[in-house]
């Protein structure tokens, strides 16, 4: 995974060096713009394989291309250049909506559940199904998303490139893990939760915030089932002391016992930390010291440097955690 990520961000750096208005998608996709048409880029086409070639000749890697008025069109076209003989797939502004409209709804990037609604509710099996039905009624059963899904699904997005996505502040944080096997006992999993919250916390206070939301998930066993419950504090927080004992209210008043496969733990409505939260109750100054000593001692030498007793029980999941990136082994 070590490898993956390093040659991840060189074949950004190929892509960001073609073509400067660039941004990064995920681990291994990206979008990228051009102007068309112009000198520099006569044929899309042949720029795409002029990219292909450098990926190929430096990485021997092998890359699709979807060319698009925007970019969930060209997202959408992506997808559907696999299918084509050398992975490139245009898609011209005379072409669209009819180039999308056939395909089923299900195909429909980015609307998750909201497809199953569409097909169930609203009758729509294909994506040209969806640009029929009036924009109100989207809008009230889906809010916002009513719009977005009208205007993709007649070939629109309004959403720019932005070449410093990745840069943006954080809106939230979380963490996630896949145990093992199926744990049945609460104070195994509450280990779990714990050691989440305190990677939650760290990384939220090493970018100078605190939230005010904070979230528990459990995935059941086989994948199958689960939920996601939060609650929201009157004061903004960053100590695992404080939100632990709220997770555990939502873990017993939400988990119906059934074996968990994956926990995962989340703080939100973030707000940059300015001041500190003082407490009749206790020594706040010298907790915060004491906290933010712990993970200066992480930063330098590893998360395990200084590790709860409870991790080394056999709930423990922090040590195999340390050797993996991503959730994948290095």
């Amino acid at each position: 995974m070590k490898f993956y990520l390093e040659v991840s961000v060189r074949i950004q750096r190929v892509m960001r060096d073609m073509f400067p208005l660039q941004e990064q998608f995920s681990v291994d996709e990206g979008f990228y713009a051009m102007p068309y048409p112009s000198i520099l880029f006569s044929d899309p086409v042949a720029s795409a394989r002029a990219f292909q070639d450098r990926i190929w000749d430096q990485f021997r890697i092998r890359c699709r291309i979807g060319l698009a008025p925007n970019k969930w069109l060209a997202k959408m076209a992506n997808g559907r250049a696999k299918k084509i003989p050398g992975g490139v797939l245009w898609w011209r502004d005379d072409e669209i909506p009819a180039a999308i409209h056939g395909f089923s709804v299900f195909d429909m990037w980015g609307l998750k559940k909201r497809a199953q609604i569409l097909h169930d509710e609203f009758r729509c099996v294909t994506i040209g199904d969806v640009s029929r039905v009036p924009v109100g009624r989207l809008r009230q059963r889906f809010g916002v998303w009513g719009d977005i899904i009208h205007d993709w699904s007649c070939g629109v997005d309004r959403s720019p490139i932005n070449p410093d996505a990745y840069k943006a502040p954080h809106k939230g944080y979380s963490h996630r893990t896949t145990l093992p096997q199926d744990f049945f006992e609460r104070e195994e999993i509450a280990v779990v939760i714990l050691e989440l919250l305190d990677e939650v916390c760290r990384r939220v206070r090493k970018a100078g915030q605190h939230g005010r939301r904070i979230g528990l998930s459990l995935t059941y066993a086989g994948f199958t089932g689960g939920f996601y419950r939060a609650k929201t504090f009157g004061s903004y927080e960053d100590e695992s002391h404080v939100l632990y004992p709220v997770l555990l209210s939502l873990l017993d008043r939400h988990w119906n016992g059934s074996g968990v496969r994956a926990v995962g733990v989340a703080l939100d409505d973030l707000r940059p930390t300015e001041t500190l939260q003082l407490s009749l109750f206790e020594d706040a100054e010298r907790i915060r010291d004491l906290t933010r000593t712990i993970d200066e001692i992480r930063e330098r030498y590893g998360e395990t440097a200084i590790i709860r007793a409870s991790s080394l029980t056999k709930a423990g999941q922090i040590m195999d955690r340390s050797h993996k990136i991503g959730g994948h082994w290095e």
